[in-house]
């Protein structure tokens, strides 16, 4: 699933090359992104002739806004991919919608395999209070004194599951999670109430560094992510302990990496470095 690194450079790249220009023509191809859509939904037909003016990200959720207080909600979930594509370049079976604009000369695609993604269409103030409710603060804007907070007020979580959870803090997901946990030489297991004060400030700069990395290398491909140019990221170059079972750990050069689930979750991290 694309986390918040993923996110962030599709948005950067959405902003590049589509902020400010009026939509044309905006298509819905697949029955199951009409059954997504929530009761108060407008039709696609209500955003032709609106004009974009701004995208951003919320956690891992892409909002779209239009003028007439419009907007798009976006989460891409395991395989969803938002990108831009010449006009006129073929359309294949996984593509469900698409937008086209009035002086571009490209149209933007959603295309999912697995078709566990949606894009919503509602109000802007929908979509806000939806992000209020939904979700926690985003990594890079929480301070110290209240990143701590968190973890004492959600103290008998595993370190691993309180970093996933949405409500606590917005965009890690299964991969970024290893990543943080081991540059911040912490075991996944661990509760999150049992840090030091050390501790948790290492946590929280840990999750600022591979975040940044991550986002300057454009995200991580896995499997299906690309960005909205239809390119790979590079972050999966750098990865230490995510999908690295039974390698030696690149810190202490002694340990094998492992792997064990919580809550059924795949968890990556050198017992050596993180004991």
């Amino acid at each position: 699933m694309p986390e918040l690194p993923e996110v962030e450079t599709i948005v950067r790249g959405l902003q590049a090359n589509i902020l400010g220009q009026r939509v044309k023509k905006f298509v819905f191809l697949s029955p199951h992104l009409e059954k997504k859509q929530l009761p108060d939904s407008f039709r696609p037909a209500a955003y032709e002739r609106r004009r974009i003016i701004a995208i951003r990200r919320r956690g891992k959720m892409i909002i779209i806004k239009f003028d007439g207080q419009l907007g798009l909600l976006v989460h891409l979930k395991m395989t969803g991919q938002l990108f831009l594509a010449d006009l006129g370049q073929r359309i294949d079976k996984h593509t469900h919608a698409y937008l086209t604009f009035y002086r571009l000369k490209k149209e933007l695609r959603f295309r999912d395999i697995r078709k566990f993604g949606f894009l919503n269409c509602l109000a802007l103030t929908q979509i806000e209070e939806k992000m209020n409710k939904d979700l926690g603060p985003e990594p890079f804007e929480i301070d110290l004194a209240s990143f701590k907070l968190l973890l004492k007020t959600h103290g008998q979580k595993r370190l691993k599951n309180w970093l996933l959870d949405q409500k606590i803090i917005a965009g890690i997901g299964n991969i970024y999670s290893d990543e943080i946990l081991f540059r911040a030489r912490l075991n996944p297991f661990r509760l999150a109430g049992s840090l030091t004060e050390q501790e948790a400030a290492r946590l929280r700069r840990s999750v600022r560094r591979v975040l940044s990395e991550a986002i300057s290398l454009k995200g991580s491909s896995i499997s299906d992510y690309v960005d909205a140019s239809g390119e790979k990221g590079g972050f999966q170059k750098k990865h230490r302990v995510y999908d690295k079972e039974g390698q030696f750990c690149p810190s202490c050069c002694r340990e094998k990496i492992i792997r064990k689930k919580i809550n059924g979750r795949s968890t990556y991290f050198c017992p050596g470095c993180q004991p």
